[in-house]
């Protein structure tokens, strides 16, 4: 199995960094450009809150820096997860290898992405949940299709299907019969 995930590395390592930067611009163009509420670095700082709490706003460009990071880190989590699916569900995988369904499947699971995170990811966290009442709620649940689960269900949906299935290997002669 090792050798038939290494091909996958680059992929993988894209379809995250796609994922964090579309959302990242996703989370900006509401709250700075839209919304007018917030900084760039205020929201990487809100960020690392899940793993600092309030005190993150104290931390200046470090807590920006980790913001980042961990933003990226999360991204890499659902890449991984979306893998891990792929590679143990081949009714996923064959889903993924036309377009049209992998769409459909990416829509889906960014929307999955975005119910859990806010579900489960959050509350564990030291970051607040966003209730289901607030706009930023919905705002998330639409657009989490489009940065998050669409990008994942296309890089990896091609990857896993264009990489080869290795061939088995010779046959040992006690198992052919031959001395």
């Amino acid at each position: 199995m090792a050798g038939s995930t290494r091909p996958l590395l680059a992929p993988v390592l894209l379809a995250a960094t796609v994922v964090a930067v579309a959302d990242l611009i996703d989370a900006i163009v509401v709250w700075v450009v839209i919304f007018q509420k917030s900084t760039v670095p205020r929201i990487c700082q809100s960020i690392a809150g899940g793993l600092l709490g309030p005190d993150t706003f104290k931390g200046g460009n470090t807590t920006v820096v980790l913001g980042l990071v961990l933003h990226f880190t999360v991204a890499l989590g659902w890449t991984l997860v979306f893998l891990f699916l792929l590679q143990r569900w081949p009714r996923l995988r064959a889903w993924t290898a036309r377009t049209g369904s992998a769409v459909l499947v990416g829509l889906a699971y960014g929307a999955v992405v975005w119910l859990l995170m806010d579900s489960v990811v959050l509350p564990l966290s030291r970051a607040r949940a966003t209730p289901p009442t607030a706009p930023w709620f919905w705002i998330q649940l639409l657009t989490h299709p489009f940065v998050v689960g669409l990008p994942i269900a296309l890089i990896l949906g091609r990857a896993v299907n264009s990489t080869p299935v290795a061939a088995p290997g010779p046959v040992p002669r006690a198992i052919r019969g031959g001395s």
